[in-house]
């Protein structure tokens, strides 16, 4: 189901797949981007060169996450931070941040993608953008896994649910 929309300007030099702009940390499979994984090599540019997840253009002096109530607690996230405006256009046209459908059920590859067990496929209740310091953001262990770790929030905003 191919749904057109309008891509905006800031996020025209990215490839798009069934009309939709693919973020620059998307994991590609045989040509084919997976909306439900992240590229680890991506990932790791992102926190450590301080560019945007979605647009991969570097970030300013504020930076942008979507996460959930436990996300927004512990300041814990397995996706890098976004330009405000990315973050913007992201939490109304993902289907799972804009709560339209939960992720896809189709088997995922696990020799290929890394399912984070503390990523869920179900959408939480509810999901924030949450603004922090871009200096301040950086990688962190936790048990076994490796995530990236926001520091203050200067700003919490909540996303509302179009499937409510």
């Amino acid at each position: 189901m191919n749904h057109a929309i309008e891509i905006p300007a800031f996020l025209s030099h990215l490839k798009t797949y069934g009309g939709y702009p693919v973020p620059f940390t998307q994991l590609w499979t045989d040509s084919v981007p997976d909306f439900r994984a992240v590229d680890p090599e991506r990932v790791s540019q992102c926190v450590n060169e301080k560019l945007c997840a979605i647009c991969g253009v570097t970030l300013g002096e504020f930076c942008y996450f979507i996460g959930s109530d436990l996300s927004k607690e512990n300041h814990l996230f397995t996706d890098p931070p976004m330009h405000e405006q990315c973050a913007d256009f992201a939490s109304k046209i993902c289907p799972f941040v804009s709560g339209n459908r939960e992720y896809s059920s189709r088997r995922i590859d696990e020799k290929v993608i890394r399912v984070e067990e503390m990523a869920s496929p179900v959408r939480p209740k509810q999901m924030y953008i949450l603004r922090t310091r871009t200096k301040k953001v950086g990688f962190v262990r936790v048990n076994d896994s490796t995530f990236i770790q926001a520091w203050i929030w200067s700003r919490v905003v909540e996303i509302k649910s179009t499937n409510t």
